[in-house]
């Protein structure tokens, strides 16, 4: 796979061609002075308990991770808040509304796409449903959902090991009350 700073081997506003040894973050220009930060894109995922405490896992309906397990979730959109984002992409997904949302944690992830790895901050939330019984695989990137016991998650099917980590979190966090993390 291929960095995102990889991709750059002319200046993107003035064309000029990247010198060899330049450091890959920022960009920086030296006929234009243009200076271009590659930061990690942010996304937002959320463990959505329904009233008997199970979590909503959806099936990946596209790459990465096809097939998979994962969170209710996505990239952030500009002009959006991380809440205003998790909400869109719950209705999105799985056309469900989210109350007594919670932050967990932040986890790093990288998100291999069409050749290109891109470097993400995933952050991840907790929050309750207001219709589980409802709940629909209502986008092309949602092949299927389920609810699973805490205990039941099969983790080694989850498509991201951020996400992973987040799950672990939360039945450390929520069921066994530990805090070695």
């Amino acid at each position: 796979m291929t960095e995102p700073s990889a991709l750059f081997r002319h200046c993107p506003r003035c064309g000029e061609p990247r010198s060899a040894g330049l450091q890959a973050n920022p960009l920086v220009c030296r006929a234009c002075g243009l200076v271009y930060y590659l930061n990690p894109t942010v996304s937002v995922g959320v463990i959505l308990r329904d009233a008997a405490g199970r979590v909503l896992l959806i099936c990946r309906g596209k790459p990465p991770g096809r097939g998979k397990l994962a969170l209710p979730g996505g990239f952030i959109d500009f002009d959006e808040t991380v809440e205003q984002a998790l909400r869109r992409e719950v209705r999105e997904e799985v056309g469900l509304a989210v109350r007594r949302l919670r932050f967990l944690c932040s986890e790093v992830n990288q998100y291999a796409y069409c050749g290109v790895t891109y470097p993400v901050v995933d952050l991840f939330f907790v929050a309750a449903v207001s219709r589980s019984e409802r709940a629909v695989a209502a986008s092309a990137e949602v092949a299927g959902f389920r609810w699973y016991a805490p205990g039941e998650i099969p983790l080694g099917a989850v498509a991201f090991p951020s996400v992973r980590r987040a799950l672990e979190r939360y039945a450390c966090d929520g069921r066994l009350r530990c805090r070695g993390r």
